[in-house]
């Protein structure tokens, strides 16, 4: 007996069989894992927010039309992420390390290694809002087109482009403060780094 197609597996979901369900979890946990890692470090925080995704898509599947499956569980995946950011901004910001992002500055950031560039920019972009951060992420560090960052944030292409602008201006102070002023390179850096990671 050949194996579900995912059509199938979803059309038995919306059945409430939990067994299609758990089939399209396991095909689709690994690339999940790999999305959230962008919105948090901690394995821990990593699997719960995994977990958040697919109970968020399986509320959702009923308004799920015919289409792009993945595509539509990375934006779930990307709102669950936000979510994370915006409930969790004051932590983030009381924990911070200022000092030690201070004397890594201290250097080029052309001669730091790619895991100080990476816990540098971590650092910084940890002071912006949740909306200027994911704007910043979607396009500059995922390398998003504006159309498909809106289409993943659920926002207006306007509301992209504003969130972007601010977002570069915030973090070219950023790094001004710290004598930084290759802002791009130090976001590719970040980007290939994450990516490679994943």
């Amino acid at each position: 007996m050949s194996e579900p197609t995912e059509q199938s597996n979803l059309a038995r979901s919306l059945e409430g069989d939990g067994e299609a369900y758990a089939r399209i979890v396991a095909s689709y946990q690994t690339q999940i894992a790999r999305r959230m890692r962008v919105f948090a470090n901690d394995p821990a925080v990593v699997e719960e927010l995994v977990q958040e995704v697919f109970v968020d898509a399986y509320f959702s599947l009923p308004k799920f039309r015919e289409g792009n499956f993945p595509g539509w569980l990375k934006q779930i995946a990307t709102r669950v992420g936000y979510r994370y950011w915006k409930k969790n901004r004051r932590r983030a910001e009381s924990g911070r390390d200022d000092e030690w992002w201070r004397q890594l500055a201290q250097h080029k950031i052309e001669v730091l290694d790619r895991a100080a560039v990476v816990r540098l920019v971590r650092a910084l972009m940890d002071r912006l809002p949740p909306r200027d951060r994911l704007a910043l992420v979607l396009i500059y560090i995922e390398g998003h087109s504006i159309d498909e960052a809106a289409r993943l944030a659920g926002w207006s292409k306007t509301m992209v482009k504003v969130q972007a602008f601010r977002a570069r201006r915030k973090m070219r102070a950023f790094f001004a403060e710290l004598g930084i002023d290759n802002v791009q390179s130090a976001c590719e850096t970040v980007g290939d780094a994450i990516h490679e990671r994943l």
